[in-house]
């Protein structure tokens, strides 16, 4: 695949992304981005509590108070939920709704023409390992 398509599909994504008030906030970092799609996971968030969903994240620009204060702005911003737990001394952590539809569709939009690009180039699409 031509190597100009894939950094102009990758270039329009990174645009969209930025013209969204919410992804934008996630995606300055790349622990923040990685926050997000582990939260956009489950759609009734995830039940690991905080701080287990803090120490779930493999990418580490950031330390877990830095984190931890992200992710309280982040309530107090609407785009993170604190929900109760069964479990007391935990919270569940769910994504604003629509924030979770933004990512979809940008994500689901920026796959399809990747694959329509290879598609048109005739290249089997393979994952980069």
């Amino acid at each position: 695949m031509e190597h100009q398509k894939i950094v102009n599909i990758e270039l329009n994504f990174e645009r969209e992304v930025a013209r969204s008030r919410g992804l934008s906030l996630f995606r300055r970092n790349p622990t923040t981005w990685e926050l997000l799609l582990l939260l956009a996971r489950y759609k009734n968030g995830s039940n690991e509590g905080v701080y287990n969903t803090i120490d779930s994240v493999g990418t580490r620009y950031l330390g877990n108070s830095a984190l931890l204060k992200f992710i309280r702005e982040r309530r107090d911003d609407g785009l993170v939920q604190f929900l109760e737990h069964e479990k007391k001394s935990k919270w569940t952590l769910q994504l604003n709704e629509e924030l979770v539809a933004q990512l979809i569709e940008l994500l689901d939009t920026r796959n399809r023409q990747l694959l329509r690009a290879a598609a048109e180039e005739n290249v089997p699409f393979q994952w980069a390992r």
